[in-house]
């Protein structure tokens, strides 16, 4: 009988060796410090326009990145939030301030890169000349993409330094811009369209495209205007859109290092090909893609890893932009955050 209970107390020892072995070998973080479960995707998400760009060849070239399946994805830029916010996406481009208001909040993802620099401009007609001016715009009404993410804030930030007012309703006299908050481009020509607005701020390729079929002669650079308000010593431009990876994943080094190697060169093929951009862009990332080729060097697409400048020039831009939340009207300490948003 004895010999029995030993048996038995043996066979239900290797059963729970053999589970943990199994337990291990499902959930495998290895050096890596992310869970590869057998089948698992990573998902890479990015907004239409300029930040799917970024993505442009990884779809066809990179059907898996360190041996790990991708999935790529292009959704609406109203939708981009809930990527990161209802933890859709492994790996998210979305505009800077809103990813690191999420991380804010708790969401467990670092900023790696900025993908895309300032590519934002106020387009419009203007007679004897090609280049908006702050008095030109005075007394006019403006549509704006993305009243609270990035397009929105450096907006308003570039006014305000300028002594303007902006209003959201009334007619504008004097030094007052009304401003009418849209939620991409293809509203903002609608308001143009309907001639509610004389100017429209929007992003590429969308400001190329407008100027191309409306005949519109004048724009005002975002990022030329952003600098010349913002000392220096804060950083002279803004980061538009980031690149935002899970914790555990941007913890990988050999994942990262594949990822961004494979982000340079599909930036490489996109730079040395503009003129096949729109092609392949309509045929392989997202239907109705449009990229004429004068806009793609005015799409600053970047995706580099971030270096100590880089990761103060953000900050700086966030405490100019977003100096408190805009839920609860609270100041935000950005220093304190530094952190948790690039680890």
């Amino acid at each position: 009988m004895k010999k029995i209970v030993r048996i038995l107390s043996i066979v239900a020892i290797i059963a729970v060796v053999v589970a943990m072995s199994v337990g291990f070998v499902a959930c495998d973080k290895g050096d890596k410090g992310y869970s590869r479960y057998d089948g698992q995707v990573i998902r890479f998400a990015a907004p239409q326009g300029t930040p799917a760009l970024a993505m442009l060849r990884l779809k066809t070239d990179n059907p898996t990145l360190d041996g790990t399946k991708m999935e790529y994805d292009v959704v609406s830029p109203q939708t981009i939030a809930l990527e990161m916010g209802a933890d859709k996406a492994d790996v998210v481009i979305m505009p800077v301030n809103t990813g690191a208001d999420l991380i804010r909040q708790g969401k467990d993802y670092k900023l790696v890169s900025v993908a895309v620099e300032g590519s934002l401009f106020m387009v419009g007609k203007k007679e004897g000349g090609n280049t908006l001016t702050i008095d030109d715009i005075k007394g006019k009404s403006v549509a704006c993409i993305g009243k609270n993410a990035v397009p929105g804030m450096v907006f308003r930030y570039v006014m305000a330094n300028n002594g303007i007012q902006i209003i959201e309703s009334g007619t504008p006299s004097g030094n007052q811009v009304l401003v009418k908050y849209v939620g991409d481009g293809s509203a903002a020509m609608s308001e143009y369209s309907k001639n509610t607005v004389q100017y429209m701020v929007v992003g590429e390729p969308a400001a190329t495209q407008f100027k191309l079929k409306q005949s519109l002669n004048a724009e005002m650079d975002m990022q030329k205007a952003y600098e010349a308000v913002n000392p220096t010593v804060n950083g002279d431009s803004y980061p538009q859109a980031g690149l935002f990876v899970r914790t555990a994943l941007a913890n990988d080094v050999k994942f990262m290092n594949a990822l961004f190697d494979a982000l340079d060169a599909s930036k490489d093929w996109v730079e040395d090909h503009p003129a096949e951009v729109t092609e392949f862009a309509s045929q392989n990332l997202y239907a109705g893609a449009a990229f004429p080729a004068p806009s793609i060097p005015r799409c600053a697409i970047e995706c580099d890893r971030l270096d100590a400048e880089d990761k103060s020039e953000i900050i700086a831009f966030l405490k100019n932009v977003e100096p408190v939340d805009v839920e609860t009207g609270k100041a935000i300490d950005w220093d304190s955050w530094f952190g948790k948003l690039f680890g």
